[in-house]
């Protein structure tokens, strides 16, 4: 009786300490091969695509989509080499653009609260968070944990930081975490994702955020560099998680990630080694919507054409390509999200988001031998615009049972 009452206090013991330190409940593997990846039309693919030109004027050109979240009325733009944030209307008319107002001064990325309606924003000068309204008014600064570079915004006040990784191998603390829960802007109860500070190379600090939102309400998605794994996170922990599998010619070494042989190695191991330029950097902008994983797969090879964006089934396995998907009626013959320059960008009410320059649409218009009757908006977009506008917004719409 007494054994049996230890195995069952072990068992609970087990179970909530599996529980505080964010173990996740579902794991799904995912096998990517991405020269088997189906293919089709967009017909084939999706119910509607939908371009909306973001218009461009003195006041509204901006020069890259670093971040987009996507609401009812706005699509609000990150541009960190403008230093600004802009908030679109739906139609693509400039409602407002907030500026760091410095030319030292950038936003890092931000987030949203949607019920207050408000940008909660992180940056290198203010010395906390910065929080706007959708207007742009700077509402207040709120204070927040050191090293703050990326973060997410979860209802009942609570925030995800993703802390940049410190460049001094004397820190004192061995171990270090990626991510910290706060509740309220600075008061952390949990760390998350550890890893060994002393090995640190400065290598895991990336160019975009590693946090995004799901597609599924009240979850985000977390991804480093060098990792096949993901991570969805709620409020409380990892809720689910994605252990991705690439055959041997796209698959990075074994431990490569804690190998300290590869030491300030591993970008160029990928991204200057010919040999390696199949090989699959890293899982970034990974969305769910119902059954479907959309995700890129970021690799060596930087050519135009690189394919790197996919859609997976969970349930019934099958992947697609983008790189495969053809333009046709429903596109009006544009290939979309088939290249380097264009990645999802974000999902909202179970849509996909993404991006095209306006000069890849005005080549590959000029290049259509087809009788093609678009839209009034890209009709207007063809005749008052040229390849110097700012991006266009693409909404997809996808088929259900793919």
């Amino acid at each position: 009786m007494q054994d049996r009452f230890k195995k069952k206090l072990c068992f609970f013991f087990l179970f909530f300490v599996c529980i505080s330190l964010g173990v996740a409940q579902t794991t799904f593997t995912i096998r990517v091969s991405p020269d088997n990846a189906h293919g089709g039309t967009a017909s084939q693919i999706f119910d509607s695509i939908q371009f909306t030109p973001l218009e461009t004027t003195k006041e509204s050109l901006f020069g890259s989509i670093d971040q987009l979240e996507v609401t009812d009325s706005f699509f609000i733009i990150l541009d960190k080499r403008g230093k600004s944030i802009l908030l679109f209307y739906r139609n693509g008319k400039l409602h407002t653009r907030i500026t760091t107002g410095g030319q030292d001064k950038y936003f890092n990325y931000f987030t949203v609260n949607r019920n207050n309606r408000q940008i909660i924003v992180s940056n290198n000068y203010a010395n906390g968070l910065l929080l706007f309204d959708f207007d742009g008014k700077l509402l207040k600064k709120q204070p927040c944990p050191k090293d703050v570079q990326s973060l997410y915004y979860f209802n009942k006040n609570i925030f995800l930081y993703n802390l940049l990784r410190p460049f001094d191998q004397n820190n004192s603390l061995p171990i270090s975490y990626d991510l910290a829960y706060s509740k309220g802007y600075d008061s952390v109860f949990k760390y998350l994702h550890p890893y060994n500070s002393k090995s640190e190379d400065g290598q895991y600090n990336i160019m975009y955020s590693p946090i995004n939102f799901s597609g599924q309400e009240g979850t985000c998605m977390f991804s480093l560099p060098f990792s096949y794994t993901i991570f969805q996170l709620n409020d409380s922990g990892v809720s689910c998680k994605y252990q991705f599998i690439f055959p041997v010619e796209y698959s990075l070494p074994p431990n490569f990630e804690s190998d300290s042989s590869y030491k300030g190695k591993r970008a160029k191991y990928v991204y200057q080694d010919q040999d390696n330029y199949k090989k699959v950097s890293g899982i970034t902008s990974v969305y769910r919507i119902d059954d479907y994983l959309i995700f890129s797969a970021q690799r060596g090879l930087m050519s135009m054409d690189a394919g790197w964006n996919y859609l997976y089934n969970l349930r019934s396995g099958n992947l697609y390509s983008f790189t495969k998907i053809t333009g046709d009626s429903t596109s009006f013959y544009f290939p979309l999200m088939s290249n380097l320059l264009e990645i999802p960008n974000a999902t909202y009410k179970g849509k996909i988001y993404s991006s095209t320059p306006a000069f890849r649409l005005f080549s590959i218009k000029d290049n259509i031998n087809k009788q093609v009757k678009y839209p009034k908006v890209l009709q207007d977009f063809f005749i008052n615009g040229n390849k110097n506008n700012n991006p266009v917004i693409v909404e997809f719409n996808l088929k259900p049972k793919l």
